[in-house]
């Protein structure tokens, strides 16, 4: 049985399927290629002792792209207020659907994150902290 569909141990997985059906229906990319980071998580992210973004590391899996992949980090490193913040910073040079892809994204990362990172309790720590927000929003 797919993992996704077994509803007595994965409750809130239909959630996470609609989710990532939305990210599939949202109107595609159409702008250029931007360049991207392609691995903007936590652990790639680098604060000052302010708590104010000093870095950015790891471009390992640098391409280019829709922004919506690099966007999933909304999901990935803040709560709720925070998110909130972040996405309000961009206003509207990031439109509805590229959030719903990013979302998407996030479904993808995350749920990895947490099916595939046993050795790597860090990994899986996002992976967690990742499904938790993306299931803490309003439907």
């Amino acid at each position: 049985m797919d993992r996704l569909d077994d509803s007595s141990r994965y409750p809130r997985a239909a959630r996470l399927r609609t989710l990532w059906s939305e990210a599939c229906l949202a109107p595609s990319w159409d702008g250029p290629g931007l360049w991207l980071h392609g691995d903007l998580r936590p652990a790639n992210v680098l604060l000052g002792p302010d708590g104010r973004l000093a870095a950015v590391v790891d471009f390992g899996d640098l391409g280019a792209g829709d922004p919506a992949v690099d966007l999933a980090v909304a999901w990935l490193m803040f709560d709720g207020g925070a998110r909130r913040r972040f996405m309000a910073a961009f206003g509207p040079a990031v439109d509805a659907a590229t959030w719903t892809r990013a979302r998407g994204w996030a479904v993808v990362l995350a749920t990895a994150m947490v099916s595939f990172s046993d050795d790597n309790p860090g990994m899986a720590g996002i992976g967690h902290f990742g499904v938790g927000q993306l299931l803490s929003e309003p439907h």
